[in-house]
């Protein structure tokens, strides 16, 4: 999972200064998630590298963990299928789930209520919430998907504050 084809871009800052600081990923060599995303590599790469030597069940508690600060970062109410989402994931944590396929098609089946939902919302910030929410539901699925979900709160963190570097280098 290693970040490929990283370019240098001026971003302009609140006060239309260029920042030479932020990049933009233009391609992350996995899943396809992502074409392009401003974000701090060197951050992302450290972030890679804990993520790489922690196990699923520690990733599943970091991924919880990002979802209640998104909540509270973008003061947004959790919807029901967020509420589902984060219910399957303390059940997963506690055991408290079937054994084998069936504790990942839960966790899964809400994921993609979530998509659903981001992919009719109408309010872009709203949109990007749901898909990060979709990612922390998955983690229990693959745990890879709490990278993701880091990776979607970049996405969200750039359309709350456009060329923002403060910011997504705050959230990363």
């Amino acid at each position: 999972m290693k970040i490929e084809n990283t370019a240098a871009r001026a971003a302009q800052t609140e006060n239309g200064e260029e920042n030479e600081e932020l990049k933009i990923i233009k391609e992350i060599n996995y899943a396809g998630i992502f074409k392009r995303i401003d974000d701090v590599p060197d951050l992302r790469i450290e972030l890679e590298n804990i993520f790489d030597n922690k196990d699923h069940k520690e990733m599943v508690k970091c991924s919880l963990l990002l979802g209640k600060h998104i909540l509270e970062m973008t003061n947004t109410e959790p919807c029901d299928e967020i509420k589902e989402g984060f219910d399957i994931i303390k059940k997963w944590q506690n055991g408290e789930t079937g054994k084998g396929f069936a504790k990942f098609q839960a966790a899964r089946n809400v994921a993609d209520k979530l998509l659903k939902l981001a992919h009719d919302e109408r309010d872009p910030v709203k949109g990007k919430i749901y898909r990060v929410m979709a990612q922390i539901t998955n983690t229990p699925h693959v745990k890879n998907h709490a990278l993701w979900a880091s990776d979607y709160a970049i996405k969200l963190v750039n359309k709350m504050y456009p060329n923002n570097f403060d910011e997504v280098k705050r959230e990363r």
